[in-house]
C-alpha cells in the first residue's frame, strides 16, 4: 500500500477507537445522569406521599414548581418502562431537549393559522364519509334524512354561488 492510503487508513483506525471510547463513556454518563434523576424523582415522589403540598415542602429549595412535576411524571413513566430507550423520559431528565418554542412576543408564536374554506371542507367531508361508510344512507329513517336535508342546505345554496 502507498503511504497515503497507510496514512488514512492509520486515521480512520485512531477515529474509530476515539468514537468508540467516547460512545461508551457518554453512554456511561447517560445512564448515571438517567440513574440520578430517577433516584431524586422516587425521593420527591416519597415526601409527596408524606406530605400532599410537595411545592411547598420544597418552595425554599432550588426546584422549581415545573422541575418537581418533571420529577414526578420520571418517577411515574420510570416505574413502566426503562429510560434509556423513552425519548419522553430522556427529555424528563434533561439529557435530551425539547425544540425551542419562539418567543411569546413575535408575531409568529401569535398568529395562529386560521382555518380555510378548502381545510374546513375537507375536514368536514372526510368526517361525513366515514359515518356514510358505516352507516350507509339506505339505513337512515325518513326523519334523519330529512334533518341532513335541512342542515346541508347551505351547502347546496354554496353550490349553486358557485
Amino acid at each position: 500500500m502507498n503511504t497515503i492510503t497507510t496514512d488514512i487508513k492509520r486515521a480512520i483506525i485512531n477515529a474509530h477507537r476515539s468514537a468508540e471510547y467516547s460512545t461508551h463513556t457518554a453512554r456511561g454518563g447517560m445512564e448515571r445522569a438517567i440513574n440520578d434523576r430517577i433516584k431524586c424523582a422516587a425521593l420527591v415522589e416519597k415526601a409527596k406521599a408524606i406530605n400532599k403540598d410537595i411545592n411547598g415542602l420544597l418552595s425554599d429549595t432550588e426546584l422549581t414548581a415545573q422541575q418537581i412535576k418533571a420529577y414526578l411524571s420520571l418517577h411515574d413513566a420510570a416505574k413502566k418502562r426503562p429510560a434509556m430507550n423513552d425519548k419522553r423520559q430522556l427529555l424528563l431528565c434533561g439529557i435530551l431537549e425539547t425544540a425551542e418554542m419562539p418567543a411569546e412576543n413575535t408575531d409568529q408564536a401569535k398568529s395562529t393559522p386560521k382555518p380555510t374554506v378548502i381545510s374546513s371542507a375537507s375536514s368536514f367531508m372526510g368526517k361525513f364519509n366515514k359515518i356514510i361508510s358505516r352507516r350507509p344512507v339506505s339505513e337512515w329513517g325518513e326523519a334523519e334524512k330529512q334533518q341532513i336535508k335541512d342542515v346541508i342546505e347551505p351547502i347546496k345554496e354554496l353550490w349553486e354561488q358557485l
